[in-house]
């Protein structure tokens, strides 16, 4: 199962240049949870969580990538739209 990302926080919430730094969502057992970038990083490389988003009816799971810089960030899976689905959700 995978846990679902509802909501994400960026440093400064009206950049469009800015990273997400913090995500909320629920968990697999339906419960709300926060947590950094970083720690969900750390829980896609050792495979035993899961995380994704819901879009148009859609789920779009999650994954991890590396910027040519060497930063590491979260983004979804490409799917039907060219909207960037981490950065459509509400900021909280």
């Amino acid at each position: 199962m995978s846990n679902r990302i509802t909501h994400i926080r960026k440093p400064n919430a009206n950049s469009s240049h800015e990273h997400i730094t913090h995500i909320k969502g629920l968990n697999t057992s339906g419960q709300v949870f926060e947590s950094t970038v970083a720690v969900v990083i750390a829980n896609l490389k050792s495979g035993n969580y899961k995380y994704h988003v819901q879009a148009a009816g859609r789920t779009i799971n999650v994954t991890h990538q590396k910027s040519a810089a060497g930063n590491e960030y979260i983004k979804t899976e490409p799917d039907s739209t060219t909207k960037d689905n981490l950065l459509s959700l509400p900021q909280f």
